[in-house]
């Protein structure tokens, strides 16, 4: 008799371990047989047993199924959720800001911290979900059931992929930023030939000219004013000095001092081929020295 029909998208049938599984179970001493029903574009999986099989082994059937089918809908049917929601809600983005979006969802589902949280814990529930399904019910195509059935999980993919689409638009944002910035660097003349940068212990950037002689607070304070108009953070002073400056080079002394490597990122972008890491000089030695 047939016990189980489980339709799976055509699609995810060379990615599916659904195979693998299914001969496992029968190493586990389960008998039942399976037979493919091909329907367009999904497959049917039906799972056929003996009429004198025993509940018990009905019940760990359809337990193994369960699980089988919910390992297939986090881990694959959840990457064909992302393209069709953006495909739904962000119709109005291009191919390859799509393509970019959808990368951004993957590696937000499959990072160490959501692979805990996300993945299992998902899994578990949609696992229960259907075993409760199987209990009333001999057919199940998992896409309908994920449609129906599964809206929260839904819900929660369409969340990862907002989440992709707000990082997606801020490192636009950013990229463009710093586009305007490099090309503003090339309409300036260059104030210094060579500026450089020293971090110190506590993080701070210290601006020093060629020879290596301190650049005065004064000098500093009247040309990022200048520039900018405004109370600047560590990070505001460094970028709005250098762009102000438009030195033709710049070597950054003591890096391992810097709090963050955005800012370096973001130097490295605006000032590309300008930009120089000192591995130790008499400037870093005085920096070390000190308490």
């Amino acid at each position: 008799m047939q016990l189980l029909s489980i339709g799976i998208p055509n699609a995810l049938l060379s990615g599916s371990v659904f195979n693998n599984e299914l001969e496992y179970m029968k190493n586990e001493g389960l008998d039942f047989t399976v037979n493919l029903d091909n329907r367009g574009n999904i497959t049917f999986f039906n799972i056929d047993v003996e009429d004198r099989v025993s509940s018990k082994n009905i019940v760990k059937i359809k337990e193994l199924v369960s699980d089988v089918i919910s390992d297939v809908i986090v881990n694959q049917i959840d990457k064909k959720l992302i393209k069709r929601i953006i495909d739904k809600y962000y119709y109005y983005f291009d191919s390859d800001e799509k393509k970019k979006i959808e990368n951004i969802a993957k590696s937000i589902l499959d990072n160490d911290a959501n692979k805990e949280t996300f993945k299992l814990v998902k899994k578990e529930r949609i696992f229960e979900e259907i075993e409760d399904f199987l209990k009333d019910n001999e057919t199940i195509d998992i896409e309908g059931f994920v449609n129906f059935r599964l809206r929260d999980f839904i819900g929660e993919i369409s969340e990862v992929v907002d989440r992709a689409v707000d990082e997606y638009m801020m490192q636009k944002e950013y990229d463009e930023f710093i586009g305007l910035l490099k090309y503003f660097v090339e309409l300036q003349d260059s104030k210094v030939d060579v500026l450089n940068i020293l971090i110190d212990k506590s993080g701070k950037f210290l601006f020093f000219d060629k020879e290596k002689k301190p650049i005065t607070g004064k000098f500093l304070s009247d040309i990022t004013i200048e520039f900018t108009g405004g109370e600047l953070t560590d990070d505001d002073m460094l970028i709005s000095t250098l762009i102000a400056m438009a030195p033709s080079k710049i070597y950054i002394h003591s890096l391992e001092n810097i709090k963050s490597k955005d800012i370096l990122d973001t130097v490295e972008k605006i000032f590309s081929n300008k930009v120089f890491i000192c591995n130790g000089c008499s400037l870093c030695k005085v920096n070390e020295a000190r308490k």
